[in-house]
C-alpha cells in the first residue's frame, strides 16, 4: 500500500513539476520566480519518492515456502 501511495505522489509531483516548468515558468509577465521554485520543489519531492521506493526494496529476499 505504501509503494502505491509513493508511486502516486511521485508521479503527481513529476507531472506538476513538468507543468510548472514548461507551461508556467516562461510566461511573458515576468513572474517566473514562484513557478521556478515550485517546479524545483516538486522535482525534489519526486526524487524523494523514487529514492524511498528504491530503498524499500533493496536487500529484500523473497521467502520461498516449500510444501510437502
Amino acid at each position: 500500500m505504501v509503494d502505491f501511495l509513493l508511486s502516486i505522489v511521485g508521479l503527481a509531483a513529476l507531472g506538476g513539476a513538468i507543468y510548472e516548468f514548461f507551461f508556467k515558468f516562461n510566461t511573458p509577465t515576468g513572474t517566473w520566480m514562484p513557478h521556478g521554485i515550485i517546479s524545483i520543489a516538486l522535482a525534489i519531492v519526486f526524487c524523494a519518492c523514487a529514492l524511498l521506493l528504491f530503498l524499500r526494496h533493496v536487500n529484500k529476499e523473497e521467502e520461498i515456502h516449500i510444501t510437502q
